[in-house]
């Protein structure tokens, strides 16, 4: 496994590819928030689904504002992360890893 993302692409599609992760990043307000979070629709309350999925607005809004959109196990809602302030992703045992696995996301020269 990579030891860091550097794309938001990258991010997402390490996201999407586990049940569940933790990310550390950087708010608008300039608060540092941790965050349990999925995009594993099995995890997530069928209230919640999206009535509609767009993955062609999700990449454009991810190429050209840096922001993914994911479920909050702990908020129970969908937020939106920053790459841009990302510090770093850990990810539950999942399909990959046998135990924790923590990435490091650069904070100099991130590309979206």
């Amino acid at each position: 496994m990579a030891d860091s993302i550097k794309t938001a692409l990258e991010f997402w599609q390490k996201i999407y590819d586990e049940r569940e992760a933790t990310v550390k990043f950087v708010k608008k307000d300039g608060t540092i928030r941790i965050m349990r979070f999925t995009l594993d629709f099995t995890k997530i309350p069928k209230k919640d689904h999206p009535k509609k999925v767009d993955l062609v607005q999700i990449m454009k809004r991810m190429n050209e504002q840096g922001i993914i959109h994911v479920y909050d196990l702990d908020k129970m809602g969908w937020r939106s992360v920053p790459f841009e302030t990302a510090e770093w992703v850990e990810f539950a045992e999942g399909r990959d890893e046998p135990e924790r696995m923590r990435i490091n996301i650069p904070t100099k020269g991130k590309k979206k």
